[in-house]
């Protein structure tokens, strides 16, 4: 496998370029939770940044961090990439990391022993712990295969896990056949 990473800096946040293509809209909940996250630990993880060869880099993962850091310098790998390559790279990167399944024992083990003085990030905690068992409950249905053939359906696009839960529960009140859709 080719090693696309070209070099680690420290970059000025304000002065990294953001994607046009940046298809994440950042909820008011997440950067809150993130913020705290941040004060609490600091950075753990890098941007991603596409070297455009002529002093600037624009970013390809790590919008968010880089909004909130604003005038900070934020740890950045330097990739050695095309402008077609940042842009599936920008297309996969989040999707490939939501893939994974949740071993809910494990998670709620690691959960149990974090402590933190930080409200936003004890109530991010909690609604991990709480939502995930709710979602994923409703994930655990019989197979519904059928229903994908001469159907129709609406998507409906939530801020957040609780309000997807809140809604499938008042749509299965109801009587409306639905199911949870997690990407």
């Amino acid at each position: 496998m080719k090693d696309r990473i070209s070099s680690f800096r420290r970059i000025k946040a304000s002065l990294l370029k953001r994607n046009a293509g940046n298809w994440r809209e950042h909820t008011e909940s997440q950067e809150t939770a993130l913020r705290a996250i941040l004060n609490e630990v600091g950075f753990a993880s890098a941007c991603l940044v596409r070297d455009c060869k002529n002093g600037t880099f624009e970013l390809i993962d790590g919008h968010l961090r880089a909004d909130i850091a604003e005038d900070e310098r934020v740890p950045c790998l330097i990739l050695n990439v095309t402008k077609k390559e940042a842009d599936k790279i920008l297309a996969t990167f989040d999707v490939v990391g939501t893939m994974a399944k949740t071993d809910q024992l494990a998670l709620d083990r690691l959960i149990g022993t974090v402590s933190t003085e930080s409200e936003a990030l004890r109530n991010l905690l909690d609604s991990i712990k709480r939502e995930k068992l709710e979602v994923q409950g409703m994930c655990e249905a019989d197979d519904e295969a059928h229903l994908l053939v001469d159907s129709y359906r609406i998507l409906i696009n939530c801020e957040n896990e609780a309000e997807q839960v809140a809604l499938l529960k008042r749509f299965k009140k109801e009587g409306v056949t639905c199911r949870a859709w997690i990407s």
